[in-house]
């Protein structure tokens, strides 16, 4: 130990800087700066992060996607907040969806097999194929595999004077779902409609009414039914426009006339000045003209002066040119070859009839049919007896028997008849849009047109009337 300690409060003298130390100083220093850095904030130290790229849409899934759950925020990391996606909107609901059928649109083009017909507030809003069609889990289903779905039918003839409200249902249970009543007493006809079409009930069906038969004193008309209120007897262009008049300001639907043209009687005929005056009348006031007829000389005179349709076939061969005059104008014709065979019952002489009557009334069909002419299926019930009160199959044999696709039946028991009622609009296809009349048959009426005698359900404007 050699050396002395310096005294209790005197100086110490100063010692040199020891590089070792100095060294071990900086190198604390250093540490403690890394340290300090590495504690600070993260984001303090991250560059701004760029602006995300646009997303593009992608089309939604028909069924309801769940929104996938956020991840937990991390403690440690700013969260970047994903953008939340758009939710899959809920298939729709309808009041009734028809499926697994076979389904006839009514417009002429093939059937859809396996489709299906969404229904809602009494429209048709959806046809597909039952795969294709999305709907809530809630929506009432009907499936009918092995059926066939067609527009409600039309029968564009018939009278329905004097039949109880039971009796109209008949029509509608099998599947007609539209009457056109071509000749009635005013009072009774247009009462009927307007009742039925206010009372909302479904099970009647809709009528559209022409109000008595348009025609003059000693005519056919008078000769064969008599004086009646279900007639209105004009004299002279004057008096006719006259009737029109006051037919149209009473509300009626269309016009019913009366032209024979028969030559082994000496009835009156309305005159082509009268003709005139009524259709030119009926037109101004909207309303189309329906014209029965005996004889081609008598539909040759109603086309000319512009009727709408006729609402019989003549029983003598119309003339290649009247057709083509019909097809040109778009005149519709209603066979009724039924009603002739009922009345030849009647009468005792359907074997004759059959042998002279029905080949010339088949052949009219043929060739109309075959030049585009607008048919409407019609069986004049009410004319005579022996008709069925409902699907008029006695008129539908007889067209299949004339050589009519069933196809063709079936367009002009749906679509033509709507057309020839102007309510094409309305009615008569299988159209998102039309009223929800349907009908379903059991089996395929295309190959077996007496399916169409088979209805398995029935509704009429979206309600269920037979199931």
């Amino acid at each position: 130990m050699g050396l002395a300690a310096p005294g209790r409060g005197a100086p110490r003298p100063a010692r040199p800087p020891r590089p070792h130390v100095i060294a071990a100083s900086c190198t604390r220093l250093l540490l403690a700066a890394v340290l300090l850095t590495a504690c600070a904030p993260e984001a303090a130290t991250l560059p701004a992060a760029p602006s995300p790229a646009p997303l593009v849409a992608t089309p939604l899934p028909t069924a309801p996607t769940p929104t996938p759950t956020a991840p937990a925020p991390s403690p440690t990391r700013a969260l970047v907040t994903p953008l939340p996606r758009t939710p899959t909107p809920a298939a729709p609901r309808y009041d009734l969806v028809i499926l697994g059928a076979a389904l006839i649109d009514g417009t002429g083009a093939p059937p859809i097999p396996d489709a299906a017909v969404a229904i809602r507030a009494g429209r048709i809003v959806a046809i597909g194929g039952a795969t294709d069609l999305s709907y809530s889990a809630d929506t009432p289903v009907r499936n009918l595999a092995g059926a066939t779905i067609l527009p409600g039918f039309v029968n564009a003839h018939a009278h329905t004077r004097g039949l109880t409200d039971d009796e109209l249902r008949a029509w509608v249970r099998a599947g007609v779902t539209t009457l056109r009543d071509l000749g009635g007493p005013p009072d009774e006809v247009l009462a009927l409609r307007d009742r039925i079409a206010a009372g909302g009930d479904p099970t009647l069906p809709r009528l559209v009414v022409a109000g008595p038969i348009v025609n003059v004193p000693g005519s056919f008309s008078t000769r064969v039914y008599g004086v009646n209120p279900g007639l209105l007897l004009v004299e002279g262009p004057d008096d006719a426009r006259a009737g029109i008049e006051a037919l149209a300001s009473r509300g009626v639907d269309l016009i019913k006339i009366a032209v024979s043209g028969r030559t082994d009687v000496s009835w009156a005929e309305l005159s082509n000045e009268e003709l005139a005056a009524i259709i030119s009348t009926a037109t101004a006031r909207g309303l189309r003209v329906s014209s029965h007829v005996d004889r081609a000389s008598a539909l040759r005179r109603a086309v000319e002066q512009g009727i709408s349709d006729a609402a019989h076939s003549p029983r003598d061969p119309i003339p290649d040119d009247l057709i083509d005059l019909m097809v040109a104008r778009g005149v519709g014709l209603v066979p009724t070859i039924a009603v002739y065979e009922g009345l030849a019952i009647e009468r005792g002489n359907v074997v004759e009839w059959r042998r002279l009557i029905q080949p010339v009334m088949y052949d009219n069909l043929r060739r109309f049919a075959a030049a585009g002419g607008l048919l409407a299926l019609g069986d004049d019930y009410g004319g005579a007896p022996g008709l069925t009160l409902g699907m008029p199959m006695e008129e539908i044999r007889h067209w299949a028997a004339a050589g009519l696709t069933p196809l063709q039946i079936i367009v002009a028991a749906t679509a033509g008849g709507a057309r020839v009622l102007g309510l094409e609009a309305e009615l008569g296809t299988l159209t998102p849009g039309r009223a929800a009349d349907i009908l379903v048959v059991a089996g395929d009426p295309l190959a077996d047109i007496e399916a169409l005698a088979r209805p398995v359900l029935v509704l009429h404007g979206g309600v269920v009337v037979r199931s």
